[in-house]
């Protein structure tokens, strides 16, 4: 199955680009909002395929004269500049192949991973770094969230310390406030020789004030949270086998703590976060899977909490194919236009997870498995259904397929003995397998699917693997050499439609699925130009509507610098927790 790598990567220039875009197909006349996508933009020596600032992308979904208008523009964080002027001889591990960049004036702030809509407000993300506020009508950078002070700094680092947090905080429009996690990094007591490990603090941001800060007592973290997670009584905070840690995102040559192959849950009450308390105490639960994702509903049913984990057991984010490298399955050497390219492609069936969580404890559980749908990537739902009272109806899932070519010699022995692993050597397939969106009902139950599912493939052994199931759920399976991108759920009246980007063996496109009717196939289709290509595209989110931003709120650059230099070494060693957990929130 050919796949043409080489579109996954944006070199486009910077400025601010808008196209309209011509329909093939039939779209929707009642179709309007806003789709909102991040992506990468990849700088000179950006080598990870997540490397680089983010570049915002936007549609207009309201169509005029048969086309759509996409928008399109970079980033423009305050270490652009800095960057920019550094020769790349002044540089730490030019070569390295990971998300993070250093440079000596610290960690670049690329915000490129996932999209908050505050109330309107546009948000852009990432697993390391402050959050940034753009205009969601101009595009244009604004400001970040918080001077360095005001955050929990992981490691102080020159003028842009290492903020690291979660890509998917919450904003709860009850309360206005943006729901995040940030970590404190630490040695590892008795063992060097490992990355560090994170103690957590829960972070609050109301959008004008300060932020405001609380321990969580008792807690360190092995790997990573990614997400924050949370319902109308909780705050969860995950610790999963998601190698993300301070060594591994700064491309330091220590290995990380070899990872609890389970998924833990730090759950905080909300009531627990009062002004005056400075730490708050957690319980913990834990389920079996490598968790990279997860759909909860915000309303609790029963004192029931209902969350699905999306779950993969032989990828790593973190990790990405070098010069070096060898293909596992033919041995033959990398060209260059596979460097860089992150362990994303599995060599095991995703996983999707339902499970039931009452009083922090695990109460009920549920496994979907299908055999022919591989590395488990971005999901959507509706977004309606997270503030109903009955919750989520169905997960809609990107599977991106499997591909021989990309898996790496190096990723197959990471993970060939993982004990959450389902195949073994002799059962994998023999041949490619293509991307699937899928739409999996969570009335159903997922036991008694993926087991029709696996009898289905056992008496019909000819039909080809993806295809397993068409009687059960309702899905699509891509052509071969086309992969599935990033996905969003379109509330539209009383209907829904999915948006989803895809790699084709021509150009990049944007493919509009009935929400009910996903095997029918796209029912329009955009094709790019090469005035707007992206390359892979991340998260993404719906504006209804969008309206210039109004708010004030501004954090000044050279003020920021300053107290980043003297502010920031002063309090992380001389552990003046107080300084920032009792500040106040405007």
């Amino acid at each position: 199955m050919s796949v043409d790598v080489s579109k996954f990567r944006n070199f486009v220039n910077s400025t601010n680009l808008y196209e309209d875009v011509e329909i093939e197909g039939v779209w929707p006349e009642n179709l309007s909002g806003h789709v909102f996508i991040v992506a990468p933009f990849h700088r000179q020596h950006d080598r990870h395929l997540f490397a680089g600032e983010g570049l915002i992308i936007r549609w207009d979904l309201e169509s005029q004269q048969g086309r759509v208008k996409v928008h399109h523009k970079k980033l423009n964080t305050w270490d652009s500049f800095w960057h920019s002027i550094q020769s790349p001889l002044t540089e730490i591990l030019p070569e390295a192949f990971f998300p993070a960049r250093l440079g000596l004036i610290g960690i670049a702030e690329i915000a490129n991973t996932a999209i908050v809509n505050m109330g309107g407000r546009l948000i852009l993300t990432a697993d390391a770094g402050r959050y940034w506020e753009v205009d969601p009508v101009t595009l244009e950078t604004i400001t970040p969230v918080g001077y360095f002070d005001e955050h929990i700094v992981s490691i102080p680092l020159s003028f842009f310390p290492l903020v690291a947090n979660t890509a998917h905080p919450f904003y709860d429009p009850h309360t206005k406030k943006l729901i995040t996690c940030e970590l404190k990094s630490e040695l590892r007591p008795g063992n060097l020789f490992t990355d560090m490990l994170s103690e957590v603090y829960v972070t609050l941001w109301d959008g004008e004030g300060t932020l405001k800060h609380w321990e969580i007592e008792g807690t360190v973290l092995d790997g990573s949270t990614h997400t924050a997670i949370v319902t109308e009584e909780l705050i969860m905070i995950p610790d999963m086998p998601f190698q993300m840690g301070v060594a591994t995102l700064l491309g330091v040559k220590v290995a990380p703590q070899q990872a609890y192959p389970k998924t833990q849950i730090y759950l905080v009450n909300r009531r627990d976060l009062t002004e005056k308390a400075d730490s708050v105490p957690s319980r913990l639960i834990t389920f079996a899977g490598d968790s990279y994702h997860f759909l909860c509903n915000y309303h609790q049913i029963e004192q029931k909490i209902y969350c699905v984990a999306v779950q993969q057991a032989t990828i790593s984010l973190t990790e990405a194919i070098k010069p070096s490298d060898v293909k596992h399955f033919s041995g033959d050497r990398y060209t260059s236009e596979y460097y860089g390219i992150p362990w994303m492609f599995a060599f095991d069936p995703g996983v999707l997870r339902k499970v039931i969580i009452q009083d922090a404890q695990l109460i009920a559980q549920e496994v979907f498995i299908h055999p022919g749908w591989f590395a488990t990537m971005l999901h959507t739902a509706d977004p309606r259904e997270l503030f109903d009272s009955r919750g989520y109806s169905a997960i809609y899932q990107v599977y991106a397929g499997y591909y021989q070519d990309f898996i790496c010699r190096r990723q197959y022995l990471s993970f060939r003995d993982h004990q959450n692993r389902i195949l073994t050597d002799e059962q994998l397939p023999k041949h490619d397998l293509p991307s699937v969106l899928a739409k999996v009902p969570l009335a159903k139950n997922w036991q008694e699917l993926t087991q029709q599912i696996k009898t289905e493939q056992e008496q019909n052994p000819h039909t080809p693997l993806s295809d397993l199931g068409k009687e059960l759920l309702d899905f699509y399976v891509c052509p071969e050499g086309y992969i599935l991108d990033s996905v969003q759920f379109i509330p539209q009246d009383q209907k829904g439609y999915i948006f989803a980007t895809v790699f084709t063996p021509q150009n990049s496109q944007v493919w509009l699925f009935d929400a009910d009717c996903l095997n029918q196939g796209p029912i329009a289709k955009l094709h790019l130009g090469k005035m707007v290509n992206f390359g892979f595209t991340l998260h993404s989110e719906y504006f209804k509507q969008i309206i210039p931003r109004e708010s004030h709120y501004n954090v000044n650059r050279y003020l920021c610098a300053m107290r980043s230099m003297f502010k920031v070494p002063y309090e992380f060693f001389v552990h003046r927790r107080g300084d920032i957990l009792n500040r106040k929130v405007n």
